[in-house]
């Protein structure tokens, strides 16, 4: 079910720093690199979640979807998950299982430092409701503004669209970056959340504590005793799978970089697929094998639309 409302001021949209809006570049120039790209360089993989055809424009600045399973609120200025809350018992006793302390669950970048520019709005939002029951949303042309001292307000040459699908147990995100210049000192570029439970891990361990581990897993995961919140990798979705990054703060923050190098790397200008991931809920700690269930249905083949 899609709801809109106005962002209510009590939840995670309190704890987001404003952000200065600038103009950056126009769109047709990321429109140009974006099919340059896709003629010199046929082998990159393109979401079809992302590329789909075209949704109707969605102009509120916060979207929401709802099922008997969980519900989601996303700001789009600036871009963030505001909420997200589950319903496993089917009571109608919804959970929240986001942190509101710390950092966002939102897209993450860093350019010439660590985290160094935070998402600000898209070009354009499209919503489509599909004849199935799903609901997709995608968020093109994502900006991103300097918030420190050093670059407040400078909107580096890096667009992102995200999108997402919902379905009524779990919803699927992609995202795409969209170099519109050659970066220097590209540092970490990926997305994160940030979930109020105790502990976090991984298809590789499934109780980590705050370190920088190499690639993607097959899953990760946010857990107490008795909820949980799974990602599931689709396979092959993306080349990128640099890193992630189990934080330090009292919740469970997770950051899942396609780049991540310490001193930066150079990267040329182009469009590079981010990744798609499944994010699913289960019943915490004694469940953990319901996991490996996510990561199965969207790497089967009706799990790939």
């Amino acid at each position: 079910m899609l709801k809109t409302h106005p962002v209510d001021s009590d939840r995670g949209a309190a704890q987001v720093a404003p952000l200065i809006q600038v103009l950056g570049r126009t769109f047709c120039v990321a429109l140009a690199a974006c099919t340059l790209w896709a003629l010199v360089c046929p082998w990159v993989p393109v979401s079809a979640a992302t590329e789909a055809q075209p949704g109707a424009a969605y102009t509120e600045p916060y979207f929401e979807y709802q099922s008997d399973t969980y519900g989601i609120g996303i700001s789009l200025d600036p871009v963030f998950i505001d909420y997200l809350s589950a319903d496993l018992d089917g009571d109608g006793e919804f959970r929240e299982l986001l942190a509101y302390v710390g950092k966002p669950s939102s897209l993450w970048l860093g350019v010439g430092g660590w985290g160094t520019y935070k998402p600000g709005k898209p070009v354009r939002a499209e919503v489509r409701e599909e004849e199935d029951g799903r609901v997709l949303l995608a968020l093109r042309g994502i900006e991103f503004v300097g918030f420190l001292p050093t670059n407040t307000g400078h909107v580096v040459p890096v667009r992102a669209d995200w999108a997402f699908q919902f379905h009524d147990d779990f919803f699927d995100m992609t995202v795409t970056w969209r170099l519109l210049d050659d970066i220097a000192g590209l540092q970490e570029a990926g997305w994160a959340l940030n979930v109020d439970v105790p502990w976090y891990g991984d298809s590789e361990e499934a109780r980590r504590v705050n370190l920088d581990v190499q690639g993607f897993p097959r899953w990760i995961l946010w857990y107490g005793p008795d909820i949980g919140v799974a990602a599931a990798f689709r396979e092959g979705s993306t080349l990128l799978a640099a890193n992630r990054w189990y934080g330090n703060l009292e919740s469970s923050y997770v950051i899942v970089h396609n780049w991540w190098k310490p001193g930066g790397s150079a990267v040329g200008w182009g469009v590079y697929p981010g990744g798609t991931w499944r994010v699913g809920f289960f019943r915490g700690a004694q469940d953990i094998d319901a996991v490996e269930g996510i990561h199965s249905s969207i790497n089967a083949e009706d799990g790939r639309r």
